[in-house]
């Protein structure tokens, strides 16, 4: 018995209701974080932007000022205005409003995907496992409920081509209207869905042509939809040569054959399986058989509506052309494949599908299980996929950046530092999230290893400088040890540390503000004499081949793993608050190091409470000299009297390494 829409519509949104429920619980609320937090951060500033600045449509901006105050040129920015007018109507700016609108937009074009689905295989069993089909691709997944424009064109697309879809059947001009304003929609909102617009005119030109007949209407509709795109376009690009741009605007192909070979390597090894589960590839191999099965042994019923897969090569060819143009973009960024390849896989599955036959009960009973297990195999995937998307990883400094501004806007408040004040992140590691957590305006140094920081402190017109006290040291200092002198700090809040100019010049420590007041326990180990020191452990592994200071040094090697260890108790620490550890020395290595790690651990028997790292290979580059090193460390602001703390180096490779003169200085920093 086939079920009407209006009986199973309701019963499809609620199995998506359920979904999103469980797989978007702990996430609905969180700021733009963990993968691709970058380019979703840049989204959220957008309609904060519009929230802002009076809702001026046609200037939208961020908090980053490396554009004229903050203008940008950016695909129609429709998305990020609606969310703002939402933000405004429910008194709130939190993420949660921008998630819940891309969900919903999401929702509604995989209702409308189902209807395109139905009306092609007439069966509302293959329609729920296409739209669950989508709705379970990884990539799909994480950006469903996120911040970026690719999901909501996806779902516009959706709504075009089931419009699309049927004014070719019926031939009602309000259909294909709609059809075209969708598309339209689409293209303007992401730039390279302009694809899926294009492929509907040149199918509508072929038709005339095979009829042999011009559809007036169908010419002045498409030229007008690209007279529109055209228009925003070069408002666009006007926008870009007055104020600048905050987003990509260029193709990015490989540079030879070599190049393209090791990005599709790169691709399949690191996207493969976030693109889809293993079941919706199986899905996919099954569908493929049958259809290849139909065109071999059903001859004149292999295909049953060659629109349709003649429509499905034309958009094939586009993204695959968009693919090539783009290729760099796909080594780095999963959401690439959603503005491409993706439509075209799904319209696929939808055209393969079809040519499963379930007429029958027992075809009903049989594929039905089959469909259920594999969209069962499906969500467990999915589930422990989105799990690994959403853990901490020691290397993602942005999400440790984003963790040590939390609450910076409060802080800035609360020393009267002026909402109008502009302030320069360095290392700040993404373009607006900072920005947006201090919720001032200004600008950023991504990295201070790849950047040039001393070019924005002297070209822009900043008021503080805000350097995150975990990188100070080991990358600022380190890369632009000039900021000593050009900076002075005038407050922190035991994570960041703000600064104003400053023309005196300062040593490490004095620019740290470590005093003998301030200052727990310091010592320097030059590996001479023996240390009656119940806090330095691992002493005794030492070399007098080569050394810093005469006439010994420390050493690692094969059968020594773990230097010379910086070591408190629980109890020793508990009783102070917002500890900093200063690490310096010197390292010799007649090799490359391969991997020498300078550990920071607070931990017991049990379980790891705090643990960072500094990947010694990016400090130390040359071979064969003494070089310096230095690094701070941010202690937790409470440690357990269960736990210990220790800082050592760990020779991971066991290779040969040389150290002297280790500087350890435990100090209490003092908030202003």
């Amino acid at each position: 018995m086939k079920l009407s829409n209006k009986q199973t519509i309701p019963i499809l949104v609620l199995v998506l209701v359920a979904f999103s429920i469980i797989l978007y619980n702990n996430t609905i609320s969180l700021f733009p974080a963990f993968i691709h937090s970058w380019t979703q951060s840049e989204r959220y500033a957008l309609a904060l932007g519009f929230l802002n600045n009076g809702f001026d449509f046609f200037h939208p901006c961020t908090f980053n000022l490396q554009t004229i105050d903050g203008i940008t040129r950016v695909d129609f920015p429709i998305n990020e205005y609606i969310v703002a007018l939402l933000m405004k109507l429910f008194g709130t700016a939190s993420p949660a409003i921008f998630r819940i609108y891309t969900l919903t937009i999401s929702t509604i074009g995989l209702v409308y995907l189902y209807l395109l689905t139905k009306k092609i295989t007439s069966s509302e069993i293959k329609s729920f496992v296409v739209v669950l089909f989508v709705f379970l691709s990884p990539v799909y997944v994480y950006y469903q409920a996120g911040f970026i424009p690719s999901v909501p064109a996806i779902a516009f697309v959706f709504i075009a081509y089931y419009y699309y879809f049927s004014c070719s059947d019926n031939r009602k001009k309000k259909q294909f209207y709609l059809s075209v304003f969708f598309f339209l929609l689409a293209a303007l909102i992401r730039i390279p869905f302009l694809i899926f617009l294009v492929a509907a005119l040149l199918h509508q030109l072929w038709n005339q042509i095979e009829l042999k007949k011009i559809n007036w209407y169908e010419i002045i509709v498409f030229a007008f939809s690209f007279l529109l795109f055209g228009i925003y376009y070069r408002y666009n690009v006007h926008l870009g040569r007055m104020y600048g741009s905050m987003f990509l605007d260029s193709f990015l192909p490989a540079k030879n054959m070599e190049d393209f070979k090791g990005v599709i390597a790169q691709i399949y090894h690191v996207w493969i399986f976030q693109y889809f589960t293993i079941a919706q590839y199986v899905l996919l191999l099954i569908a493929l058989g049958f259809t290849l099965y139909d065109l071999l042994f059903r001859k004149g019923n292999s295909i049953r509506n060659k629109i349709y897969w003649f429509h499905l090569f034309i958009i094939s060819c586009g993204t695959g052309l968009y693919f090539i143009l783009m290729l760099k973009q796909f080594y780095d960024h999963d959401y690439y494949f959603l503005d491409s390849l993706f439509v075209p896989v799904v319209l696929f599955f939808v055209f393969a599908i079809a040519n499963i036959k379930i007429e029958t009960k027992r075809q009903k009973l049989v594929w039905g299980i089959c469909f259920i297990a594999a969209n069962i195999w499906a969500f467990v995937n999915c589930v422990n996929n989105q799990t690994e998307r959403y853990t901490t990883f020691l290397w993602d400094r942005v999400e440790t950046s984003r963790q040590n501004f939390i609450g910076a806007d409060k802080y800035l408040d609360s020393i009267d530092i002026s909402k109008d004040a502009k302030i320069l992140v360095i290392d700040a590691y993404s373009t607006n999230i900072p920005l947006i957590l201090m919720n001032r305006k200004g600008y950023t140094v991504y990295q201070t290893s790849r950047d040039d920081a001393f070019m924005p402190l002297v070209k822009y017109p900043w008021d503080y400088v805000a350097i995150q006290d975990v990188f100070l040291v080991s990358d600022v200092i380190k890369y632009y040890p000039i900021v000593t002198s050009m900076l002075e700090k005038v407050a922190d809040n035991g994570k960041i540390s703000f600064y104003k100019r400053s023309t005196k010049s300062k040593t490490l420590k004095e620019f740290l503000k470590i005093t003998p007041e301030n200052t727990i326990y310091s010592t320097i180990i030059s590996f001479d004499d023996s240390i009656a020191n119940a806090h330095i452990k691992s002493f005794q592994n030492s070399s007098n081949k080569l050394f810093h200071s005469f006439p010994k040094s420390g050493m690692l090697y094969e059968q020594v793993e773990y230097g010379t260890t910086l070591s408190f108790t629980g109890n020793e620490l508990q009783q102070y608050h917002n500890l900093k550890v200063l690490v310096t020395g010197y390292i010799y290595n007649e090799n490359p190091i391969e991997d020498l790690q300078l550990i920071a651990s607070v931990a017991d028997a049990k379980e790891t409470y705090y643990y960072q790292n500094l990947d010694m290979k990016m400090q130390i580059k040359q071979v064969r000299n003494w070089q310096h090193f230095k690094t701070q460390f941010v202690l937790p602001e409470t440690i357990l009297s269960s736990t210990n703390f220790g800082i050592y180096l760990w020779n991971k490779k066991k290779e040969t390494i040389y150290y002297d003169d280790l500087e350890f200085v435990v100090y209490r920093n003092i908030p202003n």
